[in-house]
This record gives C-alpha cells, sequence and structure tokens, in this order.
C-alpha cells in the first residue's frame, strides 16, 4: 500500500519531526504543535447553584458561604464571578408575549465613583392579564431620566413589539410622556407617587405638615381618581384649585398645579376597562427595590460592569413579576 505523507499547512511540503508534538516545515522552517490543548489543569465545571442560592437569598453572605466551604471569600468570589458569567451567557431572556401590551417603564439612578448611572428598566404585561415580562435593560452614563435615555432604552425592543403596544404607566415623567404620546400610546400616570407627593406635602397626623389641608385634599383627590361623574369632579377641582391659592409653599402648589394640569392622566383606566390597565408601577418599582436588596446584601458593587452582570442575571432568573390592574371600573 502506497503510504501518503503528511504536508505541511503553510507551503505544502515535507514535514519534520521536532520531539513528541512539534512539526516543521521543510520549506519555510515554520514550526507549530499538533494536537493543540490548553495547558494546565482541567478546568473545573461551573456551579451555577451558587448564583442561583445568592439571587433567591438562599445561601447568606459571601463570608459565611466561605466558611461553610472552608475556603476564602476571594476563592469563592472567583467562583461565583465565573458561573455568574456562564449563567448569563446560558439563559435567554424571557419571550414576550403575542397580542396587545401594556409597558411599565421605570429608572433607577446609581452613583458609581461619584458618577451617576441610569438604569432604564421595562416590563411588558398582555392586555387583561397579571403578569409582565421583564425586557432588557440599558444603561446611560451622566444623564438623569431624559428623553435620549428613554428614546434608548425603547429602541431595544422592537419595532414589531413598539407597534403592539397600546398603553403606557409611567410614574410621570415628562419625556416619557413625550416620548409615549408622540407614539399614541395611552398614558397612564401612577397614582402611588401622586400621593406620595402630596403625603410629603400635607399629612393628617398628629405632627404632619398641614394637617388642616390633608383630609379634605385626600378626600377631593380620591373623587377625581375614582369617580366617573364629571359634576363631582369639576368640583373637586375647583376645591383643590382654591385650597392652592391658600398655600404658601411653592412645592406643594408645583405639586398641585401638576395634578390639576394633567389629572385626566391618571383617569385613563377608567375609560379603557377592558385594557385591564394597573394604576400603578409598583411593579417596576418592585423590580428595583429587589435590585437595592441586593446590593446591599453585597455591600455594592465596585463597577458598572459588575453591577450590570447582577442585575442581568436577577432578571433573568426572575423573568416575569405580578402587574395587577383594574378589570372593571367604577360606577
Amino acid at each position: 500500500m502506497h503510504k501518503i505523507q503528511e504536508k505541511s499547512p503553510c507551503c505544502h511540503g515535507s514535514v519534520w519531526r521536532r520531539g513528541e508534538r512539534r512539526r516543521q516545515c521543510s520549506i519555510c522552517g515554520k514550526t507549530w504543535r499538533s494536537w493543540k490543548k490548553r495547558k494546565g489543569r482541567k478546568r473545573k465545571r461551573n456551579n451555577l447553584n451558587l448564583v442561583f442560592r445568592y439571587l433567591r437569598n438562599a445561601s447568606g453572605s459571601i463570608r459565611q458561604q466561605a466558611k461553610r466551604k472552608q475556603i476564602t471569600p476571594a476563592a469563592l468570589s472567583a467562583q461565583m464571578a465565573q458561573a455568574l458569567k456562564q449563567f448569563n451567557k446560558i439563559t435567554p431572556w424571557p419571550t414576550i408575549p403575542a397580542g396587545k401590551l401594556i409597558l411599565v417603564a421605570d429608572a433607577m439612578i446609581e452613583y458609581i465613583d461619584g458618577i451617576p448611572h441610569t438604569f432604564y428598566f421595562l416590563l411588558l404585561r398582555p392586555i387583561r392579564q397579571k403578569k409582565a415580562v421583564i425586557c432588557p435593560f440599558s444603561v446611560r452614563i451622566k444623564e438623569g431620566e431624559g428623553f435620549y435615555g428613554w428614546h434608548a432604552a425603547l429602541q431595544q425592543l422592537s419595532p414589531e413589539v413598539r407597534k403592539r403596544i397600546c398603553v403606557l404607566v409611567c410614574d410621570g415623567v415628562q419625556s416619557l410622556i413625550r416620548i409615549g404620546k408622540d407614539h399614541g400610546w395611552l398614558v397612564q400616570r401612577c397614582q402611588f407617587h401622586l400621593q406620595a407627593r402630596i403625603s410629603h406635602c400635607c399629612s393628617p397626623r398628629r405632627f404632619g405638615k398641614r394637617p388642616r389641608y390633608a383630609r379634605k385634599m385626600q378626600k377631593f383627590v380620591s373623587i377625581i381618581l375614582k369617580n366617573r361623574k364629571q359634576k363631582p369632579i369639576q368640583k373637586a377641582l375647583n376645591e383643590i384649585g382654591k385650597m392652592k391659592e391658600q398655600i404658601t409653599s411653592r412645592a406643594f402648589k408645583t405639586v398641585l398645579s401638576g395634578f390639576l394640569k394633567n389629572h385626566e392622566d391618571y383617569r385613563t383606566y377608567l375609560y379603557y376597562p377592558q385594557y385591564y390597565i394597573p394604576t400603578t408601577s409598583n411593579s417596576a418599582e418592585f423590580l428595583i427595590g429587589r435590585i437595592r436588596d441586593l446590593q446591599y446584601r453585597a455591600r455594592g458593587f465596585k463597577s458598572l460592569k459588575s453591577l450590570s452582570l447582577w442585575i442581568e442575571a436577577y432578571c433573568k432568573y426572575t423573568q416575569i413579576i405580578t402587574c395587577n390592574g383594574k378589570f372593571s371600573a367604577p360606577n
């Protein structure tokens, strides 16, 4: 049988052996290694349970885990970092449901080395359902909740998904509301944020601010937010307008002026009961609260890269958040 000799990959000339695994081209003299293999010991398989247990707060701190495993905290942190990268690599983002969608949006500002970093979170929920999926987030450096930041965050959604969005639920950021109205979406402002701002300016408690205005204000605001009849609503608006003229606080006047001007945006859920629109953005607030809790347990993150990796891991691990709405409007 005729024996076919190996040829060099560079010049297709004869191959000379140089030891057990080294080869050399007889024409140009280039050498290479046969049966290439990574040097050193074999890599251990990443333990993804480290990430799962830490995300659901079932394992304690890094120091406590390291003590149980009888290794140093630095070694455990290195293992968890490798497992975190592997988890983010193999775990996909949740699939966006079909049909018409409700968008719940909120942002989180985090300071790293004294520089503000804004994280934009988007949740998409089908109409008349209770579960919202978490979409990929975006980050902007040295920028607040401005127009360009929200525009870039929404551009991560495909055009087909943006066309299926019919309602935007947010906390009242003007730039985001402007984008929503430009897209032709219905806008539902968060009632919880409104009531929190009013409670900050007046409270019926014993040592609260402006207690004589607080009970009346709560009564009139409740009528506007929950009633469908125009006559009591107009009466309540007039009463709030009169109270505004008597108040000297500039911040309180600003809150009331914004409410009187945009009160219809807080009542969108009354006009479209078939969409089961949530009246608050608490689902997005809950997600941000869980991320804050993760930061507290980790005692902060030193860099934007590590914070982004853990936020991505938590979002992919959670995937779905309960987002209740109003099935029917009151009479």
